[in-house]
């Protein structure tokens, strides 16, 4: 399901990567958290079982990944998770819209992309919680524009720290303070193809 095949390896870049949301508050406290794009289900798999009253959704678009998914949670018996086999612009525009309180993601997309899949997602006062790398002044600039556009107040950038000598572990949170447009997310695709924020004056509103 990754690339990654040595056993330190897995436990270092996945395992402890994902239970490096543990160290914010936003992300323990949280009741219900959907995993944007989870793929082999990290950080999904590892914070049901790190929070066990907490309620997992899984989000995949890929069958393959999802059926592991499955299987992974079944083996563990992961009763808190669940998997959600779907595109994340259709899930945001139907029975995922406004559940959730916190809305994860671990290197999936410019962040303007992320917010977009992600901010639909969340419940008022819920948060964006997006695990990237280095990130150019651009993407932020661009990102902190479309955060506004779906209704979501500043960002924060903080530094994860999973293990020893990690470097470039950032993860940027923003809370929904009012509601996102109906026109978000747009159709499966649009996100990615038409970032919102890529302009002075924002983003296209193609639906």
């Amino acid at each position: 399901m990754t690339a990654i095949k040595e056993p330190l390896e897995v436990e270092r870049l996945h395992f402890l990567d994902s239970l490096s949301l543990l160290d914010l508050p936003t992300v323990r406290r949280a009741s219900r958290i959907v995993d944007v794009g989870s793929g082999a289900g990290f950080p999904a798999l590892v914070l049901a079982i790190a929070l066990p009253e907490a309620e997992l959704v899984a989000l995949e678009s890929h069958g393959r990944k999802c059926a592991f998914i499955r299987e992974a949670s079944a083996e563990l018996g992961l009763s808190n998770l669940s998997v959600e086999c779907a595109r994340a612009e259709d899930y945001g525009r139907g029975l995922g819209r406004g559940l959730f309180d916190v809305a994860v993601s671990r290197a999936l997309a410019s962040l303007a992309v992320v917010a977009e899949l992600s901010l639909p997602l969340c419940k008022l006062e819920g948060a964006m919680v997006a695990m990237k790398g280095s990130m150019s002044d651009q993407e932020r600039t661009q990102g902190e524009r479309a955060l506004a556009i779906l209704g979501a107040d500043r960002m924060d950038v903080v530094r994860l720290h999973p293990f020893v000598g990690a470097e470039n572990r950032w993860v940027c949170i923003s809370i929904k303070m009012s509601e996102t447009g109906s026109l978000y997310p747009r159709r499966p695709g649009i996100p990615a193809k038409r970032p919102l924020g890529a302009g002075s004056g924002g983003g296209s509103t193609e639906s």
